[in-house]
């Protein structure tokens, strides 16, 4: 049978027992069903409306937390700087007025995860107890008060911060808890976590941890999500489904997280075996580590919603047997109305297996009713599959051309514009990939299109449940409400009896769109707008579980739903462009540095910059120049795109000081007096001859690597020091050889010398960007 003869009319699906009404009406009611399924899943992952300083005093008021955020924010905090110094008196004092004690943690910790160079520095932790009543263990609240060079860190992570405190004073007005909660405010979060492994390794605290919750984001707008746990987080999710009013997590996010690697204070108790979870909030992802992320950028209702999780999580922890807490993995979704479903990660295969079984059968039955062929769903299958490939190869087009019109998206990591170009580029994917159903559907019936559609979810469920049992859940539930809507199209096509089926189809989408809708935007944000032609792709093959539905639209028949889509994609795309382009209020980040080498008394203007802005491009004759060696660390020189002479500015170089040598076998121990004469909060050390490292002791804190390091001009060893204390540090290094050692200490300022600032540019990349930096060269 020619399977093109199967495709009924349109109102083969009309209800037959309301003849008079018109398919327009009932595509029309199906579409507004459809547009609110998806507006109100939205509306659910918005962040809640801030509560007023007038508030109860047991509530959370992200309006009381301003005052914390407007001192907070007033200058970037890096460590070692006077305003991280004034940062860390003012919590010191918030925290006596709230009454309790604090202490500071100072102390020296060096941190290899990143490998070379390593991290270390001088930190200086705040920390302070409420006692419980009959403690089981300290619940854990945890936020980073430094940020980084040139950004006020009004998302990351004053706000997480402020949070802190606020819940503090609403947990006081609350009574008190049975166990102690324990407010860390950790020092060198943004150099590698620091402060947080000087506090589990160091602080007598540390022990009595039972449960950790870190407030960190990565942005400044959107809904507080729960975005990484630790390993065994049943009970952990359990208490976050039954305490906080509206949780936005799941398991696919922090399957991600972790696969992104990314890295927070968590991690130090996650891999401790501490259980814990990641709280933020990582929309507006443009102003993320950039001079941008201040208050009044910052959307108070997220710093609302992050209070929620403190407060909620903060209690229910607070008067939990924290002994109980490990258990099995859960997967875990939030669906409507602030509901989640959540259930033991080893039911994730069993019911991948109930599903792909279920759909099997489904196939069967249409099978034996000769309404489609294995033939005709195979060829189906590899259509949309095509389809998918196809709108996001010609989404990934796109891009190319929207980059040589708005430079915003080559020059950033994600636009100023980022929500219209996510809507724009939704818009227009989901529009090819409703032209491209419309062909496909010339050649096959519309139930072998739909079957051949979900081949790819029961791939990606079988797939997933057994390699990662987190994301198992947004190819298994919208499976299943596929698979009925597409019983509810075969019922109707069959037995004319289309208003029951009709209403299947209407409930069908509420999985498909509770589910899979904020998959999308999850990619959107952590796959960055350069490569949002994988949230497209996601696009379409959500819509593949919504073929049913599509059908009774006509988009089988017509290109006019197509067209629709893509006139509003298109339109999302044309507002983008159009409040595209840099100013005083969007800046350009531009990489512009400076750097000084002291050994042969030359200066150089650097950038990172593939073509500078035009107030620069003077400094920048040549576009060949390359800095000599030793004026940036080889860790950072491969950054620099151009380099430019630059008068040299009188700037007193940083001084070793060898204190003792003594030979070791056939090598020997050198200890060394390191510092900063002007005062820089920055030292990067590497050995720039060659040299066998077989120990090294930075600031009293052994470095722990294996085997030893051969040093070489391509990978030297070496590591940078943040917040330098004003008398130096000592540096103890042991080398297998007895030959000639040759250091380059380079201390780095975060500005720049004159009047270089534009109010249209911003220092960005911050590891390097709107600097000073001053190298000398050292022979022992």
């Amino acid at each position: 049978m020619n399977s093109t003869s199967l495709a009924p009319p349109v109102n083969d699906l009309k209800p037959t027992d309301t003849p008079a009404r018109s398919d327009l009406s009932w595509r029309l009611l199906l579409g507004a069903w459809l547009l609110l399924l998806v507006v109100l899943k939205l509306w659910d992952m918005a962040p809640p409306r801030v509560v007023d300083a007038q508030a109860a005093p047991e509530q959370f008021s992200a309006e009381r937390a301003r005052t914390d955020l407007q001192v907070l924010t007033r200058a970037p905090r890096p460590s070692g700087t006077p305003s991280h110094r004034e940062a860390r008196e003012y919590l010191l004092r918030r925290l006596s007025e709230l009454g309790l004690k604090a202490e500071v943690q100072s102390t020296s910790v060096v941190g290899t995860w990143w490998g070379l160079p390593y991290d270390a520095a001088h930190v200086d932790n705040v920390v302070a107890r409420l006692p419980g009543t009959d403690s089981t263990g300290a619940v854990l609240l945890m936020a980073h008060y430094d940020s980084v060079p040139h950004s006020p860190g009004a998302g990351d992570d004053a706000a997480g911060v402020a949070v802190l405190l606020e819940t503090l004073r609403a947990m006081q007005a609350m009574g008190a808890l049975r166990n102690d909660v324990i407010f860390l405010f950790t020092d060198a979060e943004e150099a590698g976590a620091l402060g947080a492994q000087a506090f589990h390794a160091q602080h007598p605290w540390a022990r009595d941890v039972g449960v950790v919750l870190n407030f960190d984001s990565r942005g400044t707008s959107g809904a507080a999500v729960v975005y990484e746990t630790s390993k065994g987080n049943a009970r952990l999710i359990q208490a976050l489904a039954e305490s906080v009013p509206r949780p936005v997590a799941s398991s696919l996010v922090q399957e991600v997280a972790r696969r992104l690697g990314h890295s927070t204070d968590l991690r130090v108790f996650r891999e401790a075996g501490v259980p814990g979870m990641n709280v933020g909030f990582s929309d507006s992802p443009s102003h993320y580590h950039t001079a941008q992320d201040r208050l009044d950028q910052l959307d108070l209702r997220s710093v609302q919603h992050l209070g929620m999780y403190a407060l909620a999580l903060g209690r229910t922890f607070g008067d939990s047997d924290l002994r109980q807490l490990p258990a099995e993995d859960a997967v875990f979704f939030d669906v409507l109305l602030g509901r989640m479903v959540r259930y033991p990660a080893y039911l994730a295969l069993p019911f991948a297996a109930l599903i792909v079984l279920a759909h099997l059968a489904v196939t069967l039955r249409a099978r034996r009713s000769g309404a489609v062929t294995f033939r005709g769903i195979a060829l189906s299958a590899l259509g949309f599959l095509a389809i998918i490939v196809i709108t996001t190869v010609a989404t990934g087009a796109l891009l190319f051309v929207l980059r040589r019109v708005d430079p915003s998206l080559v020059l950033m990591r994600d636009p100023y514009e980022a929500t219209w170009y996510r809507l724009g580029l939704t818009g227009t994917g989901a529009g090819v990939t409703a032209a491209l159903y419309r062909l496909l559907r010339r050649w096959r019936g519309p139930e072998e299109v739909a079957l051949g559609a979900l081949v790819p979810w029961s791939v990606g469920l079988a797939a997933s449940s057994v390699l990662a049992p987190g994301a198992s859940y947004f190819f298994a539930w919208p499976l299943a409400g596929a698979l009925a809507g597409f019983v509810a199209l075969s019922w109707a096509r069959r037995t004319g009896r289309s208003f029951v089926a009709f209403g299947v189809l209407l409930l069908a989408a509420v999985p498909v769109i509770a589910v899979a809708v904020p998959a999308p935007f999850l990619l959107f944000v952590a796959l960055q707008m350069q490569r949002g032609f994988l949230a497209v792709a996601a696009v379409a093959l959500l819509m593949g579980a919504l073929l049913p539905q599509f059908e009774l639209l006509g988009a089988g028949r017509s290109f006019r739903p197509a067209g629709l889509l893509a006139f509003v994609g298109v339109a999302m795309l044309g507002v983008a462009l159009g409040r595209a382009g840099f100013s005083a209020e969007k800046p350009r980040p531009t990489g512009l540095t400076y750097a000084v080498d002291q050994a042969s008394g030359q200066a150089w203007w650097l950038t990172t910059d593939a073509e500078p802005p035009p107030a620069q491009a003077r400094l920048f004759p040549s576009q060949t120049a390359r800095p000599g060696p030793g004026v940036l660390s080889p860790y950072d020189s491969d950054s620099v795109t151009r380099a430019g002479s630059a008068p040299v500015e009188s700037l007193p170089a940083p001084t070793v000081e060898l204190l003792h040598e003594e030979p070791v076998g056939p090598g020997r121990r050198l200890r060394f007096k390191v510092r900063s004469p002007r005062q820089a909060p920055e030292l990067t050390v590497f050995v720039s001859s060659e040299a066998t490292v077989v120990r090294a002791r930075i600031d009293g804190r052994d470095v722990v690597e294996s085997p030893p390091h051969l040093s070489n001009e391509r990978q030297p060893w070496g590591f940078r020091y943040l917040g330098v204390p004003s008398e130096g540090f000592e540096l103890v290094l042991e080398l297998a050889e007895a030959r000639p050692i040759e250091l380059r200490v380079i201390d780095r300022t975060y500005s720049l010398p004159g009047s270089h600032a534009a109010p249209d540019l911003m220092s960005v990349p911050f590891y390097l960007a709107g600097s000073t930096f001053n190298s000398q060269r050292f022979r022992f």
